[in-house]
């Protein structure tokens, strides 16, 4: 009998036990909640949570990714974002662009820009309509080339700047500058 009630409560200590291992790898920490990227609200074109842009190079970047949706039919938004809280950031931006639904649903040609200043990431997400176009090789090399470099040199509005040009160059589309924003 001795036998029996302590094979009881060990068989109940392992449920137990696989009970809590389970609950604590399928249940997020609160930070990992707390990040999603359900939390940014899609504001228009350019969101900028991590307040690295003017109130004047927000419009004027407002400005050319609205000249870029009425030529090409494509939408494009940027987003920088104040942290991943640890999260891949392709993942993230994925994530992102879809909640945000950006491009057209039917055709999937959405491409968003996101930045991470703080965290010294940022990446490319193309939808797969235009992904013969802007490919990751292609978009790898305008982070690498173009991006980067113009953040370094000049700041997070002139990288942001630096890639939406190179993305527009793409598609043969280059608005004229319209005077330097502050």
């Amino acid at each position: 009998m001795a036998r029996s009630m302590t094979s009881s409560v060990l068989s109940r200590f392992l449920v137990l036990l696989l009970l809590a291992l389970f609950l604590s790898t399928s249940v997020p920490p609160p930070s990992a909640r707390a990040a999603a990227p359900t939390d940014i609200a899609f504001t228009g074109f350019v969101v900028d949570q991590a307040s690295v842009l003017s109130p004047a190079e927000r419009d004027r970047l407002t400005m050319r990714l609205d000249w870029f949706q009425q030529r090409t039919g494509h939408q494009f938004a940027v987003v920088t974002v104040d942290s991943l809280h640890g999260q891949n950031v392709a993942l993230f931006t994925r994530r992102l662009a879809n909640r945000w639904g950006v491009g057209r649903f039917a055709v999937n040609d959405g491409i968003l820009l996101l930045i991470a200043p703080n965290e010294k990431k940022a990446r490319i997400e193309v939808g797969r309509g235009l992904e013969r176009r802007l490919t990751d090789p292609l978009c790898t090399a305008i982070m690498r080339w173009t991006i980067i470099p113009a953040i370094r040199r000049d700041g997070v509005a002139a990288g942001i700047d630096a890639g939406v040009g190179a993305i527009f160059a793409q598609f043969g589309q280059a608005p004229r500058r319209q005077g330097r924003a502050a």
